[in-house]
């Protein structure tokens, strides 16, 4: 009865999301801690374009090796990764200036220019497999006359075992989780790379 049971779980898994597999909208929630004891007495900028602000990442795969569903969805990724970069950069300058394109930059020693380089999401391609995401944020940082400095990339990724199914996870809630893994990686990273330069 037992091996039965067992079986049964393990072809719901296999099975799991027959059809379309709608992700819907998945957020960005980061969790960064932006506490900073000690801040650089320089001024700094914040360049957020229209680009950067407003990247989406929209996805729909064909048919899935044996998890028979289309997946489909979105994940708005700039809104909540710019506010989180500001965050950030405010813990370790005192008043940071945002700006949506570089004329509109004054009065700043310095000014921190990010991009989106690659974001990916990958649903699960057999019902055992995770749900993985991977993003990688370029960086450029120029003095306040518009000399470039330096530049510096971090990428990072996140996953979510389709294992959690036996928690009672559902497939939007570990999409979730790996792509909000992957967010927060990156950005505890990008804040360590602020404290190696200043």
């Amino acid at each position: 009865m037992n091996k039965f049971v067992l079986l049964l779980c393990f072809i719901a898994l296999f099975l799991s999301g027959c059809g379309t597999m709608n992700l819907r909208k998945i957020s960005v929630e980061p969790k960064i801690s932006t506490e900073n004891t000690k801040k650089s007495s320089l001024k700094a900028g914040l360049l957020l374009d229209k680009q950067f602000t407003n990247y989406k990442y929209a996805f729909e795969t064909g048919m899935q090796m044996f998890l028979l569903a289309n997946v489909k969805g979105e994940i708005d990724v700039g809104k909540n990764l710019s506010q989180a970069l500001y965050g950030i950069v405010s813990s370790k300058f005192g008043n940071v200036a945002v700006a949506h394109e570089v004329s509109e930059i004054h009065d700043v020693d310095i000014y921190f220019v990010p991009r989106i380089k690659s974001f990916k999401y990958s649903p699960p391609f057999t019902g055992l497999g995770s749900h993985t995401a991977a993003v990688e944020l370029e960086t450029e940082i120029f003095a306040g006359n518009g000399r470039r400095l330096r530049s510096f990339n971090v990428k990072r990724n996140g996953s979510r075992n389709m294992l959690n199914q036996i928690k009672m996870e559902t497939n939007y809630d570990m999409a979730h989780y790996a792509v909000n893994e992957a967010i927060d990686n990156l950005l505890k990273e990008f804040s360590r790379k602020l404290d190696e330069f200043y």
